[in-house]
């Protein structure tokens, strides 16, 4: 989901400036590297054009069987092929916000899940969203959370946990709600008080509900008609022109390409589950205000009293530093128990960035397998 801020508004124009210019300015000196004719110029607009048009569907890396089955999805087994016996299994929670669960898998040289099987997690699963059909469409977030439920059962009744965006403040959700099944919670690039540095939020808030409802209601369908991602359309036209500059080298096309199908990929999440997010969490802010409720029950953060780790992106814009580490105020967990890493990433970068899966990822992973 976009977040919309007066700074980002007003930065628009020049982010989008400043990506026109280094975009034209890259092609044409490529141009004149490869000494190009008229030829070369229909032979990158053909290409540019496949590239901004395919819609290849994104595909996990490495074909990770699927031990466990539900309308909602599939849980993966990424463990070594010979996993330490002893070891506390981990669980991942891939990003749900209309998108694919492979981002954590995207290639092989940016892959969260082969960073985090670096560092020692041999035990290691992760949730596969599917896409919401007529049969999936009512549910909410009772029926995540069962999901989330069966697969800890599926591992042994206790986990370490993480979470990534959207999977960050269900896993939150399901730590509170299950403090005896959470070995550590990482919470990744997640809100949990989704108002921080949020304005426009805070307004939604007071809003009576249906125009709060209707405003963001508004918003998603007409960016999704469009094609256009919900968590970054400005992001959206910077990376279209930063492809013009990379039209001398296939290599990097193809990348390019990889990371756009994940990111134009309409993966619908039930529409129950989304206008519970919207009401709940991103206008009512109920997680950190206490009144959130989840399996009949209110949601307590006090609850989680397990190691906690947080990442953060330091240029995220959709969920900034102190949304994620604002947590560490409402849980029962000892200080020195905490962990907080910032990385010199944005959103999608937290989670595919090479420098961030080598030097954030890989140790994180490390830090969670000597406890566990």
């Amino acid at each position: 989901m976009l977040t919309l801020t007066p700074a980002r508004i007003a930065a628009a124009p020049f982010r989008l400036g400043t990506a026109a210019i280094a975009g034209w300015s890259g092609y044409l000196a490529g141009l004149v590297r490869r000494g190009a004719t008229p030829c070369t110029l229909i032979s990158d607009a053909n290409r540019y054009s496949r590239a901004l048009t395919s819609a290849t569907p994104p595909r996990w890396t490495t074909d990770w069987p699927v031990v466990r089955r539900w309308p909602l999805g599939g849980l993966r087994d990424c463990s070594t092929s010979d996993p330490a016996r002893d070891e506390i299994p981990t669980l991942l929670l891939p990003p749900q916000a209309g998108t694919h669960s492979c981002i954590v898998d995207h290639s092989a040289d940016r892959s969260q899940v082969e960073a985090l099987r670096a560092g020692g997690l041999t035990r290691l699963h992760c949730l596969d969203w599917a896409p919401a059909t007529l049969a999936t469409d009512g549910c909410s977030i009772d029926e995540h959370l069962a999901v989330v439920a069966e697969a800890v059962d599926h591992l042994g009744g206790r986990v370490n946990l993480i979470g990534d965006s959207q999977g960050g403040w269900l896993g939150t959700v399901y730590a509170a709600l299950h403090p005896e099944r959470v070995h550590s919670l990482t919470v990744a690039g997640a809100p949990i008080d989704f108002h921080v540095d949020q304005p426009a939020l805070s307004v939604l808030a007071r809003a009576p509900h249906g125009a709060a409802a209707t405003t963001i209601d508004f918003w998603y369908g007409a960016a999704r008609t469009v094609g256009v991602p919900t968590t970054d359309p400005i992001g959206e036209i910077e990376r279209a022109m930063a492809l013009l500059a990379l039209l001398h080298d296939p290599d990097e096309v193809a990348r390019w390409e990889a990371e756009r199908h994940w990111f134009t990929w309409k993966q619908e999440i039930p529409s129950a589950f989304r206008a519970w997010i919207m009401r709940h969490l991103f206008v009512g802010n109920e997680l950190v205000a206490g009144s959130l409720k989840a399996e009949g029950r209110v949601v307590d953060l006090a609850a989680v009293d397990c190691p906690v780790h947080l990442i953060a992106g330091s240029a995220d814009p959709i969920a900034t530093p102190r949304q994620v580490t604002t947590l560490a105020e409402y849980v029962s967990t000892p200080p020195q128990r905490i962990t907080t890493t910032v990385a010199d990433a944005g959103h999608i970068g937290l989670f595919i960035g090479r420098r961030t899966l080598t030097e954030v990822w890989t140790p994180h992973a490390r830090r969670v397998a000597a406890t566990s």
